[in-house]
C-alpha cells in the first residue's frame, strides 16, 4: 500500500482549492496551477506523479469532471451549461471526458437513482485493469482521506502520536475539517448566508412564482434564526443562478455562505434540491433532494432550515424551533394563493401591488385563519399608501385591520409588528405605540433588514439622527441593493448636512434604480443650500425632458434663473405646483420655506395637518423647516402631533447657509 504522508496531503489539498477557486477559467492548466502554486512545471508534475500516480493535466480535468458530478446530481443547470461552469470549452469534448470518466454520458445522470455518495461518483467499472492503474480514480469528495488509515500498524507510537500532534495543530490552527459535511468552526458575525433565486425546473414556465415562494419561505426560516446574518431577498434576486461565482459573490455581498435549489412541481408532488455553499472557497458542504407531498411542503422548508443551521454550528432556541417548525396553512390552494400573492407583491410596481390585493384575498377565503396571508394583503396595502397609490385615510385603515388580524392569528411574525409600527408613524402618529411594535419585531427577528429600514424613518421623525444612521446602516448591511434604504440614507444625511455624504447616497440610488427622478428632488434641494445654481439649474432641465413638461417651460427656467437665480428657479417650482389641481401640500410647505417665506409656508402646513398628510410628522427632523422652529403655529403643529416633548427647538443653521 502506498503511504500518503501528511505533507503530501496539504499538497493535494492546496492543489486542489487552487483549481476549484478557478474552475471556470477554461484556459487554467497545468502552468496557471504551477504558478500559483509556487512552482514549476516539472516539479508540479513530478510530485502529482508521485503521489497520486496522475499527471497534471489529468488532475486538473478529474477535479472538473467530479465538480461537473456534483452540479449534475443537483440538477442545477443542463449540461451544456455546466460544461462551461467547470471550465470545458466545448460541451462536445465535456460530453466525451465525461463518459470516459464515468462510464456514461452526463444525459444521464438525471435517469439513474443514486445510492450515496460513493455510487453517483465512481468511475467508468468497465475501464480495464491496465487503465485503472494509470488513472487512478481520485475520490468523489476534493477532500484526502485520514492518513491515519494508511499507517502501517506496526509503526511505533511515538510516530503515531507525532501525527496525531500535527494533525491536531493543523485542524485547529487552519481550522479545516476532513470532510464536506463540515465547515469551518466559525465566529458568531461569520454565519452570514445569501440565498439566491431558486430554479423554476417544472414544465410549466409560469410555475416561477412557486419556486420564488418555496425560496422565499426558506429564506423567512432563516431569518428566525438569531445567530445567523441572512442577506435579504430584495438583494439575492440580483444574483440569479450562473451569473456570478460564488467567491464572486462572496466578496460583492460580504458573505461566507450561499444557499441556492431548484424547485419542481409535478400534480401533487413537488421535488426540492438544495445545496449549501463556502462562497469563499466555492466548495459545497451540504446538498439535499426531497420529494414530496405539495401538503409536506412546510416539512421540507423546516427541515432545510434546521440543516443550514446545523451546518453553520448555529444553535437553535427552542422558540426558534417552534417558529421554524410552525405550519402556517395546512390548504394547499391557500398557500398556493399566497405565494402568488407574494410573486406580485415583491415587483413593487402600483400595477403588481394592485395585483396582489385578490390573490391574499382568495387565501384568506380558503383558509380565514391564515396569518400570513393577512399580513401580505396589509403589506399592499400599506405600500400602496405608502407611495402615494391609494388614498392616506383609506389605505393606512385597511393596512391596519389586516395586520391586526394577522397578529390575533400569530403574535410571533416580526414583519407584522414591524407593518404595524410604520402605520402607527405615518397614520396614527402614536409614538409610543410605535416604538412598541419596533420593539417587538427588533426582538422576534434583529436581522430583518424590513424592519431596521422602517424604524429607521420612525426615530427620524422623532429627531433621533444617531438611531436613523444607525438602523439604516444595518438594513443596508442585509440588503446591499436597496435603492429604498439608500435613499433614506441620503436623505438622513441631508437633514444632518452632510450633503456631500448625501449625494453620493444619491448615486448609488441612480445606479440601482436608473431613474434620475427618484433622487434629483432631493439633488436639487443640496445644491440649493450649496449654493451650486448651475447644477441646479440642469437638473430642473433634466426633469423638463424626462416628465415631458411643455416646451415653454425650459425658457421660463431659464428666464427665472436669470432674473433671480436659485430663488428664482424655486419660484418657478412653486408655481407651477401650486396650479395642480391636486399640489403636493408638504412640497409647497418646503419650498416656502427655504425662500424664508415664513407666512406660506404655515399655510399650507396647516392644510398638510387639516387633511392628515402622513409625512407631516417629519417637518420635526427637516433642516428646511428652520425658519419656523420658534413660530407659535408651527410649535402648536407639533404639539398636535404628538412630538412636544421630544422636540428640540432647532438653532444652529451653520450647515444651511447659502
Amino acid at each position: 500500500m502506498n503511504e500518503v504522508s501528511f505533507m503530501d496531503q496539504l499538497i493535494i489539498r492546496k492543489l486542489t482549492d487552487i483549481v476549484y477557486a478557478n474552475l471556470e477559467k477554461e484556459s487554467f492548466g497545468v502552468r496557471e496551477l504551477a504558478l500559483t502554486a509556487g512552482m514549476s512545471r516539472s516539479s508540479l508534475n513530478r510530485r502529482l506523479k508521485s503521489i497520486l500516480k496522475k499527471s497534471s493535466t489529468q488532475f486538473i480535468r478529474e477535479l472538473r469532471l467530479q465538480k461537473a458530478m456534483e452540479r449534475l446530481q443537483m440538477d442545477m443547470d443542463t449540461a451544456s451549461e455546466i460544461s462551461y461552469k467547470v471550465g470545458f470549452n466545448s460541451p462536445t469534448y465535456f460530453n466525451y471526458c465525461f463518459h470516459q470518466y464515468y462510464g456514461f454520458p452526463p444525459g444521464e445522470v438525471r435517469k439513474r437513482e443514486w445510492i450515496g455518495l460513493g455510487e453517483a461518483t465512481g468511475v467508468n467499472n468497465n475501464l480495464s485493469e491496465t487503465d485503472n492503474r494509470q488513472n487512478p480514480p481520485m475520490a468523489s469528495s476534493p477532500e484526502i482521506s485520514s492518513p491515519v488509515n494508511a499507517i502501517n500498524l506496526t509503526v511505533v507510537s511515538a510516530v503515531i502520536l507525532t501525527f496525531l500532534f500535527l494533525t491536531f495543530i493543523w485542524y485547529f490552527l487552519f481550522v479545516r475539517k476532513a470532510t464536506m459535511s463540515d465547515v469551518p468552526r466559525l465566529k458568531h458575525n461569520d454565519k452570514s448566508i445569501v440565498v439566491l433565486p431558486f430554479k423554476n425546473l417544472s414544465d410549466n414556465g409560469g410555475n416561477q412564482y412557486f419556486a420564488d415562494g418555496v425560496m422565499e419561505d426558506i429564506l423567512n426560516q432563516l431569518f428566525n434564526i438569531k445567530e445567523l446574518k441572512v442577506i435579504s431577498r430584495t438583494t439575492g434576486d440580483n444574483f440569479p443562478p450562473g451569473t456570478n461565482s460564488a467567491p464572486e459573490i462572496s466578496r460583492k455581498l460580504g458573505v461566507n455562505f450561499i444557499l441556492e435549489g431548484s424547485v419542481q412541481q409535478h400534480e401533487n408532488m413537488v421535488r426540492v434540491i438544495v445545496q449549501l455553499i463556502d462562497a469563499r472557497q466555492d466548495r459545497h458542504i451540504w446538498s439535499e433532494k426531497y420529494d414530496k407531498e405539495i401538503a409536506d411542503i412546510f416539512v421540507i422548508q423546516s427541515s432545510i432550515a434546521k440543516q443550514v443551521a446545523d451546518k453553520l454550528e448555529a444553535i437553535l432556541s427552542s422558540d426558534e424551533i417552534e417558529r421554524i417548525e410552525k405550519i402556517p396553512t395546512r390548504n394547499p390552494e391557500a398557500y398556493n394563493l399566497y405565494l402568488k400573492g407574494r410573486f406580485n407583491w415583491i415587483n413593487m410596481s402600483r400595477e403588481s401591488l394592485k395585483k396582489s390585493i385578490p390573490n391574499y384575498e382568495m387565501a384568506i377565503a380558503a383558509d380565514p385563519n391564515y396569518a400570513l396571508a393577512y399580513l401580505g394583503l396589509a403589506d399592499a396595502y400599506y405600500f400602496q399608501t405608502w407611495w402615494g397609490w391609494a388614498n392616506y385615510q383609506e389605505g393606512y385603515r385597511n393596512a391596519n385591520s389586516c395586520i391586526r388580524r394577522a397578529l390575533e392569528l400569530d403574535n410571533n411574525l416580526t414583519e407584522a409588528h414591524a407593518t404595524l409600527g410604520g402605520i402607527l408613524c405615518w397614520n396614527d402618529w402614536d409614538w409610543k405605540g410605535a416604538q412598541k411594535e419596533f420593539d417587538l419585531a427588533l426582538k422576534f427577528n434583529p436581522n430583518n433588514a424590513k424592519v431596521h429600514q422602517l424604524y429607521s424613518e420612525y426615530l427620524d421623525m422623532i429627531g433621533n439622527n444617531n438611531g436613523a444612521r444607525d438602523h439604516i446602516n444595518k438594513a443596508l448591511k442585509l440588503d446591499p441593493v436597496s435603492p429604498v434604504s439608500y435613499y433614506l440614507s441620503a436623505l438622513y444625511f441631508y437633514h444632518e448636512g452632510k450633503f456631500d455624504l448625501a449625494l453620493e447616497n444619491c448615486k448609488k440610488v441612480e445606479r440601482l434604480n436608473s431613474d434620475p427622478l427618484t433622487t434629483n428632488r432631493l439633488v436639487f434641494d443640496i445644491c440649493f443650500w450649496k449654493n451650486e445654481k448651475l447644477k441646479a439649474f440642469n437638473i430642473l432641465l433634466e426633469n423638463n425632458v424626462l416628465i415631458s413638461s411643455p416646451e415653454n417651460y425650459s425658457m421660463q427656467l431659464k428666464e427665472a434663473y436669470n432674473q433671480d437665480g436659485l430663488n428664482g428657479l424655486l419660484k418657478l417650482q412653486i408655481q407651477r405646483e401650486s396650479n395642480k389641481t391636486m399640489p403636493d401640500l408638504m412640497l409647497l410647505a418646503r419650498w416656502n420655506a427655504m425662500l424664508g417665506k415664513k407666512r406660506e409656508a404655515l399655510k399650507w402646513l396647516n392644510l398638510a395637518f387639516e387633511n392628515h398628510l402622513p409625512q407631516l410628522p417629519k417637518i420635526n427632523n427637516d433642516p428646511d423647516f428652520e425658519c419656523l422652529r420658534r413660530e407659535t403655529q408651527f410649535l402648536k403643529i407639533i404639539n398636535h402631533l404628538g412630538l412636544t416633548q421630544i422636540y428640540k427647538a432647532k438653532t444652529d443653521t451653520k450647515n444651511l447657509v447659502r
